[in-house]
Order: structure tokens, then sequence, then C-alpha cells
């Protein structure tokens, strides 16, 4: 799955096998990474919607775009017709917090489990979006831990410094720090994008992108990591001074939050590995599971597209 799409890295690509050959080592690495999946997500949904939840009192689950208007809030669970791959989705909404979702699906014929959560801000402030992705697949993990920007970095030098080469006094950290540490780590190769829609997402300057190989270390590694970046992003998140909400009632500011907030999250969408899920799922359920990571499916402007 790594690899085949928009990577340049050499992938696992289970897919391309056939018959039995395809069949044995899916049962294999189903069986192998399977554990793996279980804590992966223990680290989506224990530690960081954990983390969220228990910073931010007013965060409250809502419906995903696979319920009705009116139904009560839930995670949805989808899969396959024939149960060979099956995932969870849910989403969450409240204080500055505008949408926030966490996913994770895992495919039993070819032992790979993805796992997300992303983290979308309001507009009552300029602080980034955060978003951990994990997966395994062979006895590899891959990683895309970043706080994309809500503004042209190149136009903004104090948003940038503040944001990304600020040490946060939750972490005694900068995000920089952080990704300065992964660059050193020999452990981790960087992936690469084949991609000129996924590249131009990439424009956090901290962003990790990452494969690693799975060992017990690398794991407490990637886990040390998604926590450092969701507690940097909640202590943005309260500040009431400064870079991030000065000016932030303007006219001018908000047309632009509002804007690059639509676009940005809009990304899933285009992204070229968003054709493996079709191919996996289907396009209904596709769509809607996209739907869900943009936003609230009662919030008029998510309505509206």
């Amino acid at each position: 799955y790594i690899g085949q799409g928009s990577g340049v890295n050499e992938g696992a690509g289970i897919g391309k096998l056939a018959g039995w050959v395809k069949g044995a080592v899916g049962r294999y690495l189903a069986w192998k990474n399977r554990p793996v999946y279980e804590e992966l997500w223990k680290i989506i949904e224990d530690d960081l919607l954990g983390m969220v939840q228990a910073h931010e009192p007013k965060l409250e689950q809502r419906r995903t775009w696979f319920s009705e208007p009116g139904a009560s809030p839930s995670a949805h669970t989808f899969a396959t017709a024939d149960g060979k791959c099956e995932g969870t989705v849910a989403g969450y909404k409240g204080g500055k917090i505008d949408w926030i979702t966490t996913c994770k699906f895992f495919s039993k014929e070819l032992g790979f489990g993805n796992l997300r959560i992303d983290g979308w801000a309001n507009r009552e402030t300029r602080a980034p979006h955060v978003a951990v992705h994990l997966c395994i697949v062979f006895n590899v993990l891959f990683i895309y831990i970043g706080c994309p920007p809500r503004t042209n970095l190149v136009l903004d030098d104090a948003y940038n410094d503040h944001v990304y080469g600020t040490a946060r006094k939750s972490t005694g950290r900068s995000l920089n720090d952080v990704h300065v540490d992964c660059v050193e780590d020999k452990r981790f190769k960087q992936y690469v994008s084949k991609s000129h829609v996924v590249n131009a997402f990439m424009v956090a300057p901290t962003t990790l992108l990452y494969t690693i190989p799975f060992t017990k270390k690398t794991f407490a590694k990637v886990r040390s990591l998604a926590m450092e970046y969701m507690t940097a992003w909640l202590e943005l998140l309260d500040e009431t001074e400064g870079v991030l909400v000065d000016g932030i009632d303007t006219r001018e500011t908000q047309t632009e939050l509002l804007q690059l907030d639509v676009r940005t999250r809009q990304f899933c969408g285009r992204d070229p590995d968003t054709k493996n899920v079709a191919n996996i799922f289907g396009l209904e359920k596709t769509d809607k599971l996209v739907r869900t990571l943009w936003g609230d499916p009662d919030d008029p402007i998510w309505q509206s597209r």
C-alpha cells in the first residue's frame, strides 16, 4: 500500500502479488500486524483524543456523514462486502475545535492498518490545524505528523517563527526541534511523494513524514512524537494574545481563514491515495468517509459542498 501510490520510497507492494502468494503473505501479515494496529489505535484514541477531551471540556461527539440528520451522535463502522477490510470513523466538536475526527481501518487480506486523527481549529484563532496519521505495513511504521499553517508562511515570518520555531512551555521544545530530532535519527527514512498535489499540502516546515522499521523502541518514539505534537497544538489553541489572535475579528482575516480552511480540509478528496480507499470500500462509502473528514455534516459550510 505505502509506496504504490504517491510515494517514491520502495513500498510493500502487497497488492501486486498474485494468487496464493498474495493470500499467504496477507494472512501472515494480518496475524503479525493486527496487534501493532491495535496498539497504534490506542495512541490515536486513548492518548491523543484523550488529551483533547481532557483539555477541552466542551468537546462533544457528533454524527458522521454516514448517518441521517437528527441521528444520535456515534461512531460509524464500515466494511467491505466480503468483510476482509473494516474500519471506524467518529467526529467531535466543541470550544476552539471546529471539528476533530478519528478514523481507522485494517485489511485482513493485505495485512496493513491505517489510523488517523485530524484536528481543525475554528476561526477564533489562527492556530494551525493538527494531523497524526499512522500506518503499519509489513514490519514498517509509516507516519505523517504535522501542523498545517493557516497563513502564507512566505509572507508571514512572525507566524512561522512563533508556531514552528518557538519552544512551547508545555514541552520545552519547538516543533522545529522535534523535526531536527527526526532528521538526525538514522532509523527514520524520509518519505517523499511523487505527487504535486501531496507536496502542495506539505507546506508546514516541520512536517514529519517518515517510514521507520517497527521495534518496541521506534513504536515508543512515534508515540512520544505524536503526543508532543498534540500537546503543542493544544497550547497554541489556548493563546489569547499575540500572533495567533491579532486582528482575528477583521473581515479580511476571517475571509482568508475560511478560504484557506476549506481548501486545506478538502485535501483528502484530492489526495491520489484516496483512490486506493475507493478501490477497497467503493465510491459511496469513500465519499461519506471523505466528507466526514472534511467537517461537521450539520455545519452549513460543509452541507453546501
